[in-house]
């Protein structure tokens, strides 16, 4: 599929809505959503969409890569004053109720309002996350490629790591690996937890240093191409208690159980509850997280949401997280993270990093 078919495919979406709700324009401010409805990957645009136009606001810095970004896009440059032009080329394409994401500061929205008149104004978001849900194929070589990029570095990061190291060497030197391999960024902060501060689930990395025996959680991710992915592994340093062993052996086990509950048709509870039976069982659902998992893309935190009592239906081309965990505060913590893809008849796991790591 080229970029005019790729487009038109995910604009109909739009287009939809709009009719649904007797709308005849829609804006989009957040990068994201500009990126994957008309290709464009500047830091400053308002993208403006009719059911027969598209129009897309930027400034001088970013005009050049918006025309060779987009296709079927009217290029409209600003200066000083962006929302006298936004309200301008809203007007100018006869536009008389429109659907805006409701990520607008109120700093702009107020008198970006005031310039729009009387134009009727609804707010949505979720739709357009809902939209993003199923990935095309060149998303999902996009997300392979950044699973890839995580990988490789992490796995040139276990060779290096030893007891004594602190939370923060061990970040610092992740970051450095994954940017090696072609990383463009991290898809979120870094989180490194050992010992008991394994309980803390966003640990942010600190100068503590690892000792023998404790259980270390690094979880990340890294961006290529503008999509994201995300890895969780739980490292074994030195001498590791059988209690600990035990939990971190549990917590694979829930994994297990929810990967294989993954196919199309199921909903995104059946899969919750498949990796929640472990912990009921044993006694220890308190110890865990009210959810298992996420959608990746072009945000590190997507549809579907993989929660307690989600109905959505699971599709081909969704992809999301499968991070289980315990959390016993003081003592230690343990998460794994895969992220799964749903196939036509049933799920393959993107992630191929092995999940029991003995470190010394």
């Amino acid at each position: 599929m080229d970029k005019r078919e790729t487009f038109a495919k995910r604009l109909a979406g739009v287009r939809q809505y709009m009719t649904e709700h007797d709308l005849d324009g829609a804006m989009f401010t957040s990068y994201e959503n500009r990126r994957y409805y008309c290709g464009f990957t500047g830091s400053n645009g308002c993208l403006i969409v009719t059911p027969e136009k598209v129009s897309l606001v930027t400034d001088k810095r970013y005009t050049e890569q918006a025309r060779q970004q987009t296709v079927d896009c009217e290029i409209h440059e600003h200066a000083a004053n962006r929302l006298s032009l936004v309200a301008e080329v809203v007007h100018s394409m006869g536009i008389t109720a429109m659907v805006m994401e409701s990520c607008m500061t109120l700093e702009e929205f107020i008198p970006l309002k005031e310039k729009l008149g009387n134009i009727r104004l609804v707010f949505e978001q979720e739709y357009f996350l809902e939209q993003r849900m199923v990935k095309d194929e060149e998303e999902i070589g996009h997300i392979r490629d950044a699973i890839r990029c995580a990988e490789a570095g992490f796995d040139k990061l276990i060779p290096r790591l030893k007891i004594g190291m602190t939370e923060k060497d061990v970040a610092d030197e992740l970051h450095y690996l994954v940017s090696k391999e072609g990383a463009e960024a991290m898809s979120f902060g870094t989180i490194v937890g050992s010992g008991a501060r394994g309980a803390l689930a966003h640990a942010f990395p600190t100068e503590k240093k690892i000792e023998d025996g404790d259980m270390v959680v690094v979880d990340f991710g890294v961006m290529k191409d503008g999509y994201c992915s995300d890895m969780t592994r739980t490292l074994l340093f030195g001498n590791v208690s059988k209690e600990h062993m035990r939990i971190f052996s549990l917590v694979q086990e829930s994994q297990d159980k929810a990967i294989a509950a993954v196919r199309p048709g199921v909903l995104a509870r059946d899969v919750e509850d498949a990796h929640r039976a472990v912990y009921l069982r044993e006694g220890l659902d308190d110890y865990a997280l009210r959810g298992l998992g996420h959608g990746i893309g072009l945000q590190i935190h997507e549809c579907p949401r993989i929660v307690i009592g989600n109905e959505t239906v699971l599709k081909p081309g969704m992809i999301f997280t499968v991070e289980p965990g315990l959390y016993f505060p003081g003592d230690c913590g343990v998460r794994t993270e895969d992220d799964v893809l749903v196939t036509e008849d049933g799920v393959e796991n993107l992630s191929h990093t092995p999940h029991e790591i003995h470190i010394g």
